[in-house]
């Protein structure tokens, strides 16, 4: 089969014929439909994330054909199934979780092996080549709002930072949920007209700072933008970290706010996605893909990279 493999920290992803993947017991192996490009994989290929063993075949957003089921998406954090997270649904926050893309060659390639079929979750009708993000940039945002609504149940503005593609996902739930007032920042003039088409009352460049916010977003996580959430958070508020960019800030009393809560927020269950597939299958979420052929894999990145991605980029073999 062919597959792009990472062989090397800091250098483009190889196109190249590999084995076909055996399927653990009870394991099931599925032709790939289409990947979707995550900045993580960014991270991954530039050495920023420990303890990838190379080489690697990336990609852990998944859609495919599984055998006896269809059109599948992966729900990729595969979790041990004995301690207290696996035990609760919360496979994503199991320590011993093994992801496609991360510790098995992921889904930039023709077929991959997934441990269970109990990981794979029918499209409903969705495309497959624009289902692939819902199982990373759509549900990663979704658990990040859904975990925030207590600090906006009395009102007050949800800010989020960084409109890319989990951003203007997270405008749609904050709005679904029924957040009252939905700000954004983002540099991009494009992408903040898009927030406000998505359902932002507000889009902001950075120098236009909001204040006194209930719940802040950072879909980004750079010193930069931590500062900003922490200037933008109102007494009592949540700052809600997603954006793996390594940022970092100092936290104690006179460095924040009284009493606001900091955390981060990772990936989503599997309850989640099934969520996130009910709100893509039934018309309430807008997203945009751009197809790219597994021979071109980096174009893509580098084009996600330099920002020139409106939605989210896919692969399709």
């Amino acid at each position: 089969m062919r597959a792009a493999v990472l062989h090397a920290f800091g250098t483009p992803l190889r196109l190249e014929q590999r084995p076909m993947p055996e399927p653990e017991p009870g394991g099931v192996v599925l032709r790939v439909l289409s990947a979707g490009v995550c900045h993580t994989d960014l991270h991954m290929i530039d050495g920023a994330v420990s303890g990838l063993k190379l080489p690697l075949v990336l990609g852990h957003e998944i859609a495919g054909e599984a055998p006896g089921i269809g059109p599948v998406l992966v729900f990729a954090s595969w979790g041990c199934g004995q301690c207290a997270s696996c035990r609760q649904g919360e496979e994503q926050l199991c320590p011993d979780a093994a992801e496609p893309g991360w510790v098995h060659d992921g889904g930039y390639a023709e077929f991959v092996a997934v441990p269970s079929s109990r990981y794979l979750l029918p499209l409903r009708g969705l495309d497959p080549v624009r289902a692939a993000p819902l199982a990373d940039a759509g549900v990663t945002p979704y658990r990040a709002v859904r975990r925030a609504m207590p600090w906006l149940k009395y009102g007050g503005s949800a800010l989020v930072i960084g409109a890319g593609g989990l951003g203007q996902f997270a405008i749609q739930y904050l709005r679904l949920m029924g957040a009252d007032v939905v700000l954004v920042v983002d540099p991009s003039a494009a992408k903040r007209r898009r927030a406000c088409e998505l359902g932002a009352d507000d889009a902001l460049p950075p120098e236009r700072e909001p204040r006194d916010c209930a719940a802040v977003f950072d879909f980004v996580g750079t010193d930069e933008t931590l500062a900003l959430a922490f200037r933008a958070v109102r007494r009592g508020g949540l700052i809600m970290l997603v954006g793996e960019a390594g940022g970092r800030v100092p936290f104690g009393f006179g460095a924040v706010d009284h009493e606001v809560a900091l955390t981060t927020s990772i990936w989503g269950s599997q309850a989640d996605l099934e969520a996130v597939l009910d709100l893509a299958s039934s018309g309430r979420l807008q997203w945009a893909v751009e197809e790219f052929p597994l021979e071109d894999v980096n174009d893509a990145l580098n084009r996600l990279r330099r920002g020139d991605i409106a939605g989210r980029a896919v692969l399709r073999p």
